[in-house]
């Protein structure tokens, strides 16, 4: 199945030794997003979490373990943090927020 083999390959990638990187940014809705992505070998950063918080106050977290719902789902193809007006996070930042929005 398509969405099973999409589930090993992001925790393949999340999983890796290869650098990950956070973001977070807001867009003109007000909608607050986090990403955590993998650099491929092609230095493409690949989401392997994707969290947002919109206007509704209600958190949406997406990753291998929860790939889409109704409201979202994880991006399936590489981010471009710069194109979106993305801002760098710390590992530690991206965690604190990952879990507050773990409701």
């Amino acid at each position: 199945m398509l969405q099973d083999q999409r589930r090993y390959m992001i925790r393949t990638l999340d999983e890796s030794d290869r650098p990950h990187l956070y973001w977070h940014g807001v867009d003109g809705d007000g909608r607050i997003w986090l990403f955590e992505t993998v650099v491929d070998d092609g230095g493409e950063y690949w989401p392997v979490r994707h969290a947002e918080l919109g206007s509704d106050g209600l958190p949406r977290r997406y990753s291998w373990r929860h790939l889409e719902d109704e409201h979202g789902f994880l991006a399936e193809g590489p981010l471009h943090p710069h194109d979106f007006g993305l801002n760098p996070l710390t590992a530690e930042e991206f965690t604190t927020l990952w879990t507050a929005l773990d409701r």
